[in-house]
């Protein structure tokens, strides 16, 4: 049985993902789609390229004598990562990763096992601190505050893990450098876990916008001019009193609708990220005159009468899209839902802030990992995560793109090319799941100034400034003890 996953044929494995079934997952407080098993037989599967080596980097003769690999991870009836799959059940996310742990329990001799509960963390810290090694690897919901992890020494440096490539395409590169504190990274994303995780992205009523006789702005988004004042130029004379009722409210059409978290996305992607990584410490970025600027830009969305602000601290805005009335929905959750949707949509990045901005910023969270500091065997650690996370990208990342998203939800060649544009983009902030001071983890701290309706950045940068900047200062010191 040792071999048996390497002798597969390309012919065989694009066989075998075609015959794939679909069906769709959920996200957050989201409803589950129902299940589609009706294979897309339009679907084109790539062979698989066998130049590719992706296990280069281990030596082909280890052998973990049947260890069972145990990943902790959080619970979630709406959103799966697909760790460890019981059998195939015709759903592509679940065969695909069932078929990827297939290979590399036979390449490595292992069990691949999964822990789920609503208090993993605290079983992985306590684990970590008597010194125990029942889990191997903890996977994060996203935002959290994991500060303690770093302060604590929780979570042990993926730069000593034996195997381990970095550099690869399976890791995330921003990831690698917003984790890394005084030349240790104590968290990583990979394929492993990113996979079905998500950037922020826009979504579009395509069929809304050719009512009002717009083009797409496809093109805006090829030629590097989809800013936010070409969104607001899409929204501008939108809305309509649909319900008559003669005030707005959900029952109406609007040009965006929006929340104050999905507000907050909007600094992130014009490139302002809050918090990164120097050999002397950290770098905070939460006032400039561009920032001022764009606080200035998004309050003033609450007052644009072509714009729908949900000031409750929930999604009840997609209500409007989800009924095909609005242009455009800011969007973070599983793309499965999206495929309720009757009316036909486009994918859009966040706009840049201005035609100054160099390129599109593709803000991420989800998918970030750590080892324990309690690792007792790190060659067996450092080979199976890397063989699961190469295996991630051989396997279940093109089924995702191919099968899960392309051709089942968006439905024109350029939401195809932009969502792998945006994909290939994804980009990371530290201060989103690791955030001493309290004030700036998740959407905090632009979330505020929607929240407030409050333009003034430069008093609040203020009134905070000492405390973020003490908290980030006095982790950098307990992080690498200088």
């Amino acid at each position: 049985m040792k071999n048996i996953g390497k002798k597969l044929s390309a012919a065989v494995l694009s066989f075998l993902l075609l015959a794939v079934l679909f069906a769709g997952v959920s996200c957050g407080d989201e409803s589950t789609p129902a299940s589609d098993t009706t294979a897309d037989a339009s679907v084109s599967v790539p062979e698989e390229d066998v130049t590719t080596d992706y296990y280069d980097a281990l030596d082909k003769s280890l052998d973990f004598g049947g260890y069972e690999f145990n990943v902790i991870s959080y619970k979630s009836e709406t959103w799966d990562i697909y760790i460890a799959p019981e059998s195939e059940n015709g759903e592509v996310l679940n065969d695909s990763a069932f078929r990827r742990n297939l290979e590399v329990e036979d390449l490595l001799n292992i069990k691949i096992k999964t822990t789920i509960g609503d208090d993993y963390e605290k079983k992985f810290q306590n684990m970590v601190l008597s010194g125990a090694d029942d889990f191997d690897l903890i996977c994060f919901w996203s935002p959290g505050e994991r500060s303690g992890y770093v302060s604590q020494h929780l979570a042990f440096d993926w730069k000593q893990l034996p195997y381990v490539n970095l550099e690869s395409e399976w890791y995330n590169q921003t990831a690698n450098a917003a984790y890394s504190i005084g030349g240790r990274q104590y968290f990583a994303v990979s394929d492993f876990t990113y996979t079905v995780q998500q950037h922020f992205r826009i979504v579009s009523n395509k069929d809304l916008i050719k009512d009002i006789g717009k083009e797409q702005p496809y093109q805006d988004v090829f030629d590097g001019t989809w800013t936010f004042d070409k969104m607001l130029w899409y929204c501008a004379g939108v809305y309509s009193d649909l319900d008559g009722d003669q005030q707005a409210g959900l029952g109406d059409r609007y040009g965006l609708v929006l929340n104050a978290a999905f507000s907050a996305a909007f600094p992130f992607n014009a490139g302002e990220i809050q918090v990164t990584n120097s050999d002397d410490g950290f770098v905070v970025n939460l006032y400039s005159d561009r920032i001022a600027n764009i606080v200035e830009s998004i309050v003033a969305l609450r007052a644009n009468t072509d714009v729908y602000f949900n000031k409750k601290q929930n999604n009840d805005q997609y209500k409007i899209f989800d009924d095909g009335n609005a242009l455009f929905k800011p969007y973070g959750s599983d793309p499965a839902l999206l495929r309720l949707h009757e009316f036909d949509i486009g994918y859009l990045p966040y706009p840049k802030y201005d035609d100054s901005q160099p390129d599109y910023v593709v803000w991420s969270a989800g998918g970030m990992m750590a080892v324990p500091q309690s690792v007792s065997d790190i060659d067996r650690t450092g080979a199976i995560i890397e063989a699961l996370s190469a295996a991630s990208n051989k396997y279940v990342k093109d089924a995702f793109v191919e099968q899960y998203v392309e051709n089942k939800i968006l439905r024109d060649e350029e939401s195809t090319q932009i969502y792998r544009m945006m994909r290939d983009k994804a980009t990371y902030d530290l201060s989103y799941n690791l955030d001493p001071s309290g004030k700036l983890s998740g959407y905090a701290y632009y979330s505020y100034f929607m929240t407030k309706n409050n333009a003034d950045a430069a008093s609040y940068y203020a009134s905070i400034k000492e405390k973020v900047e003490t908290g980030y200062a006095q982790l950098f010191e307990e992080a690498t003890g200088e």
